[in-house]
């Protein structure tokens, strides 16, 4: 083969190769959110399953308020609110500690620990795995509360403290 087919071959190669590549990215799905997943996810469950399967509850975590060190981020407090609405069910099914509610931040299954305790009058019960540990308590069915901390740098008893001093809004 002589050096101009060459050229030509290797040229057409690198056009069909760079072609290839703009299709394959234009073509790729944006990255959808939780809320578009959420979604598209129960309108499927509702389509393979019928009209049988009704919602009983959703749990969403309504905020996060975090305390601490920007500087060094294993010294912070995650303090979490997690809201449930009951559809079908009803809240007085759940008594102590709403335990199904905390798989929304982690499988509490794999925990290394837990030990149960009061947090004023509501139960609770704190998690730890690795060097994470999770301080839960359940203030009603609908309201769980989760302070999330590094116990190699916040002693337990000082996260204790902090969750025994929350007070209900009225």
């Amino acid at each position: 083969m002589n050096k101009k087919k060459r050229i030509a071959i290797l040229f057409a190669v690198i056009i069909v190769a760079v072609g290839i590549i703009i299709a394959v990215a234009s073509h790729q799905k944006k990255e959808m959110d939780f809320d578009e997943f959420a979604d598209c996810f129960e309108k499927s469950v509702e389509e393979v399953l019928g009209e049988d399967v009704r919602k009983v509850s959703k749990t969403e975590l309504a905020a996060t308020l975090t305390y601490g060190d920007q500087n060094d981020k294993d010294n912070n407090i995650c303090y979490r609110i997690l809201k449930t609405t009951f559809y079908e069910g009803g809240p007085e099914e759940i008594t102590g500690l709403h335990t199904e509610v905390l798989r929304v931040l982690s499988p509490i299954d794999s925990m290394d620990s837990c030990e149960e305790m009061m947090i004023q009058d509501w139960p609770g019960a704190l998690y730890k795995k690795d060097d994470t540990a999770f301080l839960c308590w359940t203030y009603s069915p609908e309201v769980t509360y989760v302070l999330e901390y590094t116990p190699s740098k916040i002693d337990d008893s000082e996260i204790i403290k902090m969750a025994e001093s929350t007070e209900p809004v009225k």
